[in-house]
């Protein structure tokens, strides 16, 4: 799988967006992961990141967003938290990164 692009990020929907979501989550359940060339997606994304959601999640070491969801790097922007809580500085994040990834 490649690294999301400006052309393949304004093409998203929310229905496209949580598909893919739900399909990764299947795949981790499944203990089963999509191929990615992770140096190419470094190199792929060093001009620029088109994440196509943002998600909240906890600080929990055991786990993070990227693989339960099974995405790539530049495919999401994680948001951190201990206790998945929101307040204004985390909001403030998960706005920057909608403006950011457009």
């Amino acid at each position: 799988m490649k690294a999301h692009t400006r052309k393949t990020q304004s093409e998203m929907t929310p229905e496209l967006a949580l598909s893919y979501l739900k399909e990764g989550n299947q795949r981790f359940v499944e203990n089963l992961r999509a191929h990615r060339n992770l140096l190419e997606q470094v190199n792929d994304t060093a001009e620029g990141q088109y994440p196509f959601a943002t998600i909240l999640s906890c600080i929990d070491s055991r786990t993070s967003a990227e693989l339960i969801f099974d995405q790539g790097l530049g495919d999401i922007f994680s948001v951190r938290v201990a206790g998945n809580v929101v307040n204004d500085d985390i909001l403030g994040s998960m706005e920057y990164a909608c403006k950011v990834a457009g």
